[in-house]
């Protein structure tokens, strides 16, 4: 007969698992399919219906109050937006998901960031020198050129962007420092330092 007691059990370990764990991933696929078809449909009355009530089906799942607040947004319930994730917020200070929701519904509005009273204020980049100046850092010592969409995912990281591809783009062919090859597409546009011609 074995010694139960030297069997090694590692936490997280199918062994110590709850069955709630499954349930939660069998949970989120189950989540994921209905809800891209109200999104492939554009039916977003019937997107807001359907992620209230997972919503509060889900109290805990951040995900699923997140997927609230946008679907408020997408259809073009701002206020209820901004208020579906104040209360998240001031939880959860961190998640720029929430932070996101909420700057969209305010832009949407015609507000700014200064609008609302965040614990923890979000950074938001608008087009300016400081943003060609950072991609210029980014392409230095890059020898293979980068697309406007590779740069401006990039940027992403360093905050709530307020300008797209193509504007990054347009800022980036109007900056001497830069040679841009096809320039009339952030999807095809080829940017990289421009070399100094020799004299």
């Amino acid at each position: 007969m074995k010694d139960k007691s030297k069997i090694i059990k590692f936490p997280g370990s199918p062994t110590e698992m709850s069955t709630s764990y499954y349930e939660d991933a069998f949970l989120d696929f189950e989540f994921g399919e209905p809800y891209q078809e109200f999104l492939d449909e554009e039916d977003y009355p019937g997107l807001v219906r359907y992620c209230k009530q997972q919503a509060e089906q889900r109290p805990t799942d951040l995900y699923a109050q997140y997927n609230l607040g946008d679907a408020y947004v997408l259809n073009g319930e701002y206020e209820k937006a901004i208020q579906s994730m104040s209360e998240h917020h001031r939880r959860h200070p961190w998640n720029q998901d929430y932070q996101h929701v909420i700057l969209r519904a305010l832009f949407a509005l015609g507000k700014t960031e200064d609008d609302f009273d965040w614990t923890e204020k979000p950074v938001v980049l608008r087009m300016s020198d400081s943003i060609v100046d950072t991609c210029y850092e980014m392409l230095k010592r890059k020898r293979k050129p980068r697309s406007p969409i590779e740069l401006h995912t990039q940027l992403i990281l360093q905050g709530y962007l307020l300008f797209t591809e193509d504007d990054l783009l347009k800022a980036l062919v109007n900056d001497g420092r830069f040679s841009v090859d096809n320039a009339d597409s952030a999807i095809w546009a080829e940017v990289r330092i421009a070399r100094k011609k020799r004299k």
